[in-house]
């Protein structure tokens, strides 16, 4: 049975696309799949450098000892904690699955891009039929209110993190006009979805990967510049749009308009408590932050004055990584968040050898910075279990040769 594991546990990777669409929340499965069939290889890395190559992670627990800390001053201490506490255990899974990754065979790097690349395009037909079937396969699991289209929003999301490195990885093994057709069928998933997020991602994505490959000396400027925009976000927004401005982005996307709401409400909230925020997970609880919008008065296209309402100030979470890492932990806290972003990307950086795999990595940064930084809030579980898959992804792109293995970069 052991041998069946090791011989065939990289087609785990053939999960990802249909619970990406289909189960988000289930995709610490393939995970823990990952983990419990390479057990034996963690155990022998554990023998061969001692808890070492543990170790040497410790400054990514500083960001979540912060947060259990901030629990003595959180709005409701339990949150603090028990999101603390959740995301020090992604940030153990990533090194277990990182320190499984960076040692496989190529002929295992193949098989994962294969059933990766596999598990997305069997998955596509099914959205579409779905969705021309007016959700007849997934309401009966799970209803949306916005429409069967918005119910693979999040599976949106993860295709356009996961093409770039699966799109190099493919490359490596495949021919160009199969990965072509690859990345085709990703492009029509992402872009035929109402997930604008996922779209204005690729877009972003495929930008710095020109950029990086043409020019690699570029790659700390397009990775540092959006971290240091995160950081000044919050202050952004602290000066009020007009009634006009309003109406106009309200004319143009009322979503739009709703987010610009959500941000200058969280902004002023953090001006509250600069220095150490609200608390870990404070953005559910924010005082008036499920207090109903103010009315403003447009006129539509049709001249016609009507008045616009939205739902809440502050829906759960900011929609956007930097308010919320400076509402809940504040200047602390967004200090370190970037510090453990910079640690992970000159990690990763250094196992990556060629512009190919520099730009991927690069344009994979963009496409998780530009959906974090809009739709999905900091701390959600499937996100993180998101995010891991396609950081393992990326750590498989390396290769052995002019390299030195290191177990201390992941």
């Amino acid at each position: 049975m052991q041998n069946i594991h090791k011989r065939h546990w990289a087609y785990v990777f053939s999960l990802v696309g249909p619970l990406a669409y289909f189960s988000v929340y289930a995709l610490w499965f393939p995970l823990l799949l990952i983990i419990l069939c390479n057990f034996s290889r963690l155990i022998n890395n554990f023998r061969t450098d001692g808890f070492r190559s543990l170790g040497i992670h410790a400054p990514y627990f500083f960001l979540p000892l912060l947060g259990i800390i901030s629990a003595s001053w959180a709005i409701v201490p339990s949150d603090a904690i028990s999101t603390a506490l959740k995301f020090s255990c992604y940030f153990i899974i990533s090194i277990l699955v990182g320190l499984i990754l960076r040692r496989i065979t190529d002929e295992e790097k193949r098989k994962i891009y294969l059933s990766a690349a596999i598990g997305l395009l069997v998955t596509f037909p099914v959205c579409l039929l779905d969705i021309s079937l007016a959700g007849s396969i997934s309401t009966p699991f799970k209803s949306s209110v916005y429409g069967v289209e918005y119910y693979y929003n999040r599976g949106a999301a993860i295709t356009a993190c996961l093409l770039f490195p699966l799109a190099i990885g493919l490359y490596r093994f495949k021919n160009k006009l199969l990965v072509s057709v690859f990345i085709l069928l990703c492009l029509g998933m992402i872009f035929g979805l109402y997930m604008e997020a996922a779209k204005l991602a690729v877009i972003i994505g495929a930008i710095i990967f020109i950029i990086v490959k043409w020019q690699p000396k570029l790659f700390w400027p397009v990775v540092v510049i959006p971290l240091l925009i995160t950081f000044v976000f919050p202050f952004l927004f602290l000066t009020p749009f007009s009634e006009t401005q309003q109406c106009q982005l309200n004319n143009l996307k009322a979503s739009a308009m709703h987010r610009v709401i959500i941000y200058q409400f969280g902004a002023k909230n953090v001006m509250k408590k600069p220095l150490l925020g609200w608390g870990m997970d404070a953005s559910r609880s924010i005082p008036a932050g499920t207090d109903q919008t103010n009315k403003f008065k447009c006129k539509d296209a049709d001249g016609f004055i009507t008045e616009r309402n939205f739902s809440s100030n502050l829906p759960l979470h900011p929609h956007n990584a930097g308010i919320q890492i400076w509402l809940e932990l504040g200047l602390f806290g967004s200090v370190l968040l970037i510090f453990s972003v910079l640690l992970l990307i000159k990690r990763f950086k250094e196992d990556l050898s060629s512009d190919k795999e520099l730009a991927a990595l690069a344009a994979t940064f963009c496409c998780a910075y530009t959906i974090y930084s809009i739709s999905f809030g900091l701390w959600q579980s499937w996100l993180m279990f998101s995010m891991i898959l396609t950081g393992g992804l990326v750590l498989t792109l390396h290769t052995r040769e002019g390299r030195n293995l290191r177990t201390n970069n992941i």
